[in-house]
């Protein structure tokens, strides 16, 4: 009898365990569930009081090129849209290709843009200056009349800003974030190798992400967008005139951190040029930028762009790529709020 009933008693301990571990299990999953449910929540929360229809917010994750990319979106925009993806991904594309192509960064631009010509101090501007906005080359943007059907060519800029211009500042002494600069690396490129930048990045990044192009003004845009669009489409040119979808926007900068020039494009410096000894919060490399210690992440580079009636950024945070961008204007600093937020939520409910 004693034995039957510790078998019994066996027998009934045994269940009492896996009740307890199956209600752990379904407690578990569903508070990990609702975790990851919070991303749309968010999403949808921070969209509650748009009554115009055209607000739209798309975040994405990317963890490797061998993984597929995880989009969420809310509002006035989808995951397949054309997206125009601005500064945070044709700049370090543009660093990332003068790198594969071994132009010396040393190099003065007044090869291919003389002084005699009026090209201001080319004779001292390298296309590390460039690369690092501290060329002292003006910003165009400001300098050209904002509407939809003025359209403003990579060269009209340089020509605009540049030519017969005086500097900002001596190069390598100051910083100015210059659009024009990245169209000279632009314009730079084409004549070195012969190609346009449309086929170079077709070269270099068309595997991985079929969709990115120069925008021609035909893209499946966002809902959301303003019709007409605010400036003309060609107007952003290569700093920034560049559209494809989200996941392709991911999967580009992916690739290139992958490679062995990310290295190089990650070397931070302070703003005048000189390396720095990484204690600023803002950290300027070679296209790209970063953040000492990002939403309490660590290092990360972060590139936040603005077109004015949109905003996105691009980011690279232990060793995944996220990406946020808006169908309206949202504002920057809320933008930026609400990518912090959503990336700390992606990385602790994965």
């Amino acid at each position: 009898m004693n034995k039957q009933l510790t078998q019994s008693r066996i027998r009934a301990f045994g269940l009492l365990l896996f009740f307890i571990a199956f209600s752990f299990s379904i407690s578990f999953s569903v508070v990990k569930g609702d975790k990851k449910d919070s991303l749309t929540t968010v999403l949808s929360s921070f969209l509650q009081t748009d009554t115009s229809g055209v607000a739209g917010i798309l975040f994405g994750r990317l963890d490797s090129l061998n993984t597929n990319a995880r989009i969420w979106t809310e509002g006035a925009i989808d995951e397949k849209n054309d997206l125009r993806l601005g500064c945070p991904t044709s700049k370090p594309c543009l660093a990332f290709i003068v790198l594969k192509e071994r132009i010396d960064l040393g190099t003065t631009i007044d090869r291919w843009f003389p002084e005699d010509s009026g090209f201001t101090k080319s004779h001292v501007i390298t296309i590390n200056h460039l690369l690092l906005n501290s060329s002292g080359i003006r910003d165009y943007v400001p300098l050209i009349p904002i509407h939809s059907d003025s359209a403003i060519t990579p060269t009209n800029s340089i020509d605009c800003a540049y030519r017969n211009q005086p500097l900002l500042f001596s190069p390598g002494t100051g910083f100015e974030y210059s659009n024009t600069n990245f169209n000279i690396v632009g314009r730079i490129l084409e004549l070195h190798t012969g190609k346009t930048v449309q086929q170079l990045f077709r070269q270099y990044f068309g595997a991985y992400a079929v969709s990115l192009r120069i925008d021609d003004g035909k893209g499946n845009y966002p809902r959301g967008y303003p019709k007409p669009w605010p400036y003309h489409w060609i107007s952003p040119g290569y700093a920034g005139g560049f559209i494809g979808s989200a996941t392709d926007a991911m999967r580009t900068f992916a690739y290139i951190s992958t490679q062995p020039e990310f290295k190089i494009m990650t070397r931070w410096y302070s703003a005048g040029g000189s390396v720095s000894d990484e204690t600023s919060d803002h950290l300027l490399g070679l296209g790209v930028f970063g953040k000492s210690n990002f939403a309490g992440l660590g290092e990360a580079v972060v590139y936040e762009g603005n077109m004015g009636p949109c905003q996105m950024i691009l980011a690279r945070v232990r060793g995944s790529i996220f990406y946020i961008a808006s169908a309206h204007n949202i504002g920057p600093s809320q933008l930026s709020d609400l990518f912090q937020r959503l990336i700390v939520l992606s990385i602790q409910y994965p």
